[in-house]
């Protein structure tokens, strides 16, 4: 049997693929499993950047389901069944900490859980093919993997209220319309132009990265004056390292800075 989730690393690129493209990827155990495994491997310092994507023709079709609700409950006591059931809130937190950037290579449909998914990372490149909205409303639901959280947050209240009050799915290039999309590409170049992005990424300063993230994750949970202390303060830490004098000295060189994260 294939794994559920497929990881390469490739100089400072984690790509992690989704696989189980029978189900387009639904947030099986296996799955599930999987995503947490990626974000325990992206705190590697050989880690500068985490690539997700899905095999077949889903990103991810959200959660796994079986007859009359979510699967996986059978011979489970109560505790178990609801600690399960709040797996989603254990990895959105885990998304929420990463240190490294996250590109999300949207193919096919990112529904339900997985459109929770797609908004726990960074930046999302669609390809032109790509669905994504939240479906839970249809189903007698609110919503769930903190989409209702990041997503005003992306495209504001009003427009979030209206995604996923409908709970129709928009289509690529109404996504980037609103801003879910960073950028839409035909679907023979999502691979590609993800994979660039990735690796200039990888190719920069990952200290600065690491700060610029914690930075954006927590820019909410602060009023003006604490943040700006709190940017101020990071700026001066990166300001000491090996990393800076390479960034000035290269361009005072005019060449490319080779950044270790010294």
């Amino acid at each position: 049997m294939a794994d559920s989730v497929l990881f390469d690393l490739d100089d400072g690129v984690l790509t992690v693929t989704l696989n189980e493209p029978e189900s387009m990827n639904a947030l099986t155990p296996g799955i599930s499993k999987g995503i947490s495994e990626a974000l325990e491997r992206a705190e590697d310092d050989a880690v500068r950047v985490l690539l997700l994507t899905g095999s077949g023709r889903g990103f991810c079709a959200g959660a796994a389901i079986g007859v009359g609700g979510i699967s996986g409950g059978g011979g489970k006591s109560r505790s178990q069944r609801l600690d399960q059931r709040g797996g989603s809130g254990r990895s959105v937190e885990a998304f929420s900490r990463c240190d490294k950037p996250i590109i999300a290579a949207v193919n096919g449909a990112a529904v339900g859980a997985g459109f929770g998914l797609a908004l726990c990372c960074d930046v999302r490149i669609l390809g032109e093919s790509a669905r994504m909205g939240s479906i839970f409303i249809k189903r007698g639901l609110a919503s769930d993997y903190g989409a209702a959280y990041w997503l005003p947050r992306i495209v504001g209240m009003s427009k979030a209220y209206d995604i996923l009050y409908s709970g129709d799915l928009l289509n690529a290039q109404q996504c980037l319309e609103v801003g879910l999309a960073s950028r839409v590409v035909a679907d023979d170049q999502l691979a590609g132009e993800a994979r660039a992005l990735a690796r200039k990424i990888a190719d920069g300063p990952p200290l600065a990265y690491t700060v610029l993230r914690r930075m954006m994750q927590r820019t909410s949970d602060m009023d003006v004056a604490t943040f700006a202390e709190y940017e101020w303060t990071s700026q001066k830490l990166l300001l000491e390292t090996q990393d800076s004098v390479e960034g000035f000295k290269a361009f005072n060189e005019k060449r490319e800075p080779k950044f270790t994260g010294e």
